[in-house]
């Protein structure tokens, strides 16, 4: 059969009918995220920690004429992972899977103690495992999904002062290539999203002269926006990447270009 080109190219990227969780949804990445998602035609669910940040921003949303509704989870903990997918069962089932929320402890190897370490493995990598099981079980009756995990350009190329960090986001990689191995047959892709420097909190841990230097080496001269992410992320959860499986986006304006 030949290949047609569709008339309506928008319709490749629409989310009309879709519901997607966005967790560390209420502030930078995942807000933006969570924001052009919308705009595609999803309904979004606004997660973070603390219910009344998650429903001021579905309330921001609400007021654009976006569908969007807040719901605490606190991926670090189970109960609420547990509870999160009950919500979700009961309220009619997941599309998407947006794996955002993350801790990022700005410490030294020799620094990260036992305890620093087991509740960043907690929220940074059991977190979007255990999340990831409940959204394949939530996709299931709905003939499939997609589930993005972000990462970081940090995962190729560790930061100091971040080596906790970029280890967990290097093995976030792996996790999603075992979950589109195991589950790609039930139409439930998986893919990471490796972003460089871009314009949120996290950022912040950097100097003016450093954001500097990173702007010099970023190809395309300026740090990242959270909708720059937010544009990947809709590409890889909709029709238009309805072929990608078991990738690894680099999103990183070039960044990494200049580190070869």
């Amino acid at each position: 059969m030949a290949f047609q080109l569709s008339s309506d190219l928008t319709s490749a990227f629409s989310l009309e009918g879709k519901v997607a969780l966005i967790t560390g949804s209420t502030m930078g990445i995942g807000e933006g995220t969570a924001r052009v998602l919308a705009q595609a035609g999803a309904h979004v669910i606004i997660s973070s920690r603390k219910q009344d940040e998650c429903e001021a921003v579905a309330a921001r949303f609400r007021e654009l004429g976006l569908s969007a509704e807040g719901r605490a989870c606190h991926i670090g903990r189970m109960e609420d992972i547990e509870a999160m997918a009950a919500y979700l069962q009961e309220h009619g089932g997941l599309d998407i899977l947006v794996n955002n929320a993350v801790l990022s402890p700005w410490r030294t190897i020799e620094d990260t103690d036992v305890g620093l370490f087991t509740k960043t493995v907690e929220v940074d990598l059991r977190g979007y495992w255990f999340l990831s099981v409940e959204a394949v079980k939530l996709m299931r009756p709905r003939g499939g999904g997609s589930i993005i995990n972000l990462a970081s350009v940090a995962a190729l190329h560790p930061d100091r002062m971040l080596s906790l960090y970029s280890t967990l986001k290097t093995a976030l990689i792996g996790m999603s290539r075992s979950f589109a191995l195991e589950f790609g047959g039930e139409g439930i892709r998986v893919n990471t999203i490796l972003p460089g420097v871009i314009q949120t909190k996290l950022a912040e841990a950097f100097d003016a002269e450093t954001k500097k230097r990173i702007v010099e080496k970023t190809t395309v001269k300026r740090l990242g926006e959270p909708e720059d992410i937010g544009y990947s992320v809709l590409y890889l959860c909709s029709r238009a990447g309805a072929y990608v499986s078991g990738t690894n986006l680099v999103v990183d304006g070039g960044f990494s270009v200049a580190l070869m």
